[in-house]
């Protein structure tokens, strides 16, 4: 059995996911929406936005279980999980400097590119560090505070684009740096054993590649259930947050330059129901040890609010619609990164398979432009699409047979 996790671990290790999400997420929340809204026609933006998202996303796709699967066979006297993280940090860094220094389209898709690989590096390897570290019986708690490092860096993210002066590279590098700041910390005090003389490494096979994108949903059915279901709440979630600032700008008449402030508020108040969720729902399934009652109670709440917003027609009904959404969503990630180590069919390829089970979060925000194009341009047919989604995703985890 694993030993007790302090709080003290478990606030850095939630600030170093939330430095690295303040990174990937700031971008594609805001700050890419109104440097290309200020660089395009406004009936090409999101179009714009959309590909820009797409290369990125689907470059986080395809780096999550690459890197994962080299972070499970490092071999360093720095451990497994710390290069990456460093490696990570950096190329953030630089990432986040090539947005803000080469302000056209070239620049910022090459610049979103290399923050997409380097946010995965330091994913991968905090994903398994929950594996690695944190006992079954804290998992709840702990997942809670991570899933708050997600809404925390959506908040911070929003202040800090809010604050800078309008359309400035500073919303660009200014999350890095922080991001950066808080993953060092985490990696020089993090104990993450040396590997030096852990096993040779070993002979790299055809399946092995294969299992590195792959988890077979046919020998592991609940580890594929729940990536379904994650997957399917996830993409209804993203709907709730990638076009905000479309939104308002397109379906409720908001002028750009107010944008950044209504985000803001927005977020604010998704933030707070998400936090009060979270922790709660943490809590409670620590001691009840129950997952699934978690999941189907959020995918109706979030159903429940992106129906609202579908039918808005002011700031009111949009700004209670996302507190909705924050309590549903609270209430989800709360128990996701638990119940994904719950069915993880090799705790060895931890990393690797923790970096799968987290694809379900990425291509969904990969998707959401293709099906915005798909519902005709039209918010409303939008958001109830994705209150489906939502409530489909939430009965499928009842096919999950490994946990309650």
């Amino acid at each position: 059995m694993s030993p007790t996790v302090s709080a003290g671990f478990i606030l850095i290790y939630a600030l170093a996911s939330f430095g690295a999400l303040l990174v990937l997420l700031t971008p594609s929340l805001e700050s890419l929406a109104l440097r290309i809204n200020a660089s395009v026609p406004v009936d090409e933006a999101p179009g714009v936005l959309g590909t820009v998202l797409a290369i990125g996303l689907v470059l986080q796709v395809l780096a999550l279980p690459v890197i994962g699967r080299l972070s499970d066979r490092t071999r360093s006297r720095f451990g497994r999980r710390r290069p990456w993280i460093v490696l990570g940090l950096t190329g953030l860094l630089a990432g986040a400097l090539v947005m803000a220094l080469v302000p056209n389209m070239i620049g910022l898709t090459i610049g979103y590119a290399v923050v997409s690989v380097s946010g995965s590096s330091c994913v991968a390897a905090l994903l398994a560090v929950m594996s690695d570290r944190v006992p079954v019986r804290q998992r709840g708690l702990v997942s809670a505070f991570l899933g708050l490092g997600t809404v925390g860096s959506l908040v911070v993210g929003s202040v800090i684009v809010a604050l800078l002066p309008s359309n400035s590279g500073g919303m660009f590098v200014v999350p890095a740096i922080v991001g950066a700041i808080l993953l060092a910390l985490f990696a020089a005090l993090m104990n993450d054993r040396p590997s030096s003389n852990d096993a040779p490494f070993p002979k790299v096979t055809t399946a092995m590649v294969i299992s590195t994108f792959w988890v077979s949903p046919r020998r592991h059915p609940d580890f594929g259930w729940a990536y379904l279901s994650r997957f399917l709440l996830q993409l209804a979630y993203a709907f709730l947050t990638t076009y905000q600032a479309f939104y308002l700008i397109s379906h409720l008449g908001t002028a750009a330059d107010d944008v950044p402030g209504k985000v803001l508020t927005g977020t604010l108040l998704l933030g707070a129901a998400t936090i009060v969720s979270s922790v709660l729902a943490g809590r409670l399934y620590d001691k009840l040890a129950r997952r699934k009652v978690f999941v189907i109670t959020a995918a109706f709440i979030t159903a429940g609010a992106l129906l609202l917003i579908a039918g808005a027609n002011d700031l009111t009904l949009f700004y209670v619609g996302l507190v909705l959404g924050g309590i549903g969503y609270g209430g989800y990630t709360a128990v996701a990164l638990a119940l994904a180590t719950d069915v993880l069919p090799n705790p060895d390829d931890a990393a690797n398979d923790l970096a799968i089970f987290n694809t379900a979060t990425t291509l969904p925000q990969a998707l959401a432009p293709g099906i915005l194009a798909v519902a005709a341009q039209s918010y409303s047919v939008l958001y109830v699409v994705a209150a489906a989604v939502a409530v489909v995703g939430g009965f499928v985890i009842f096919r999950v047979r490994a946990v309650r």
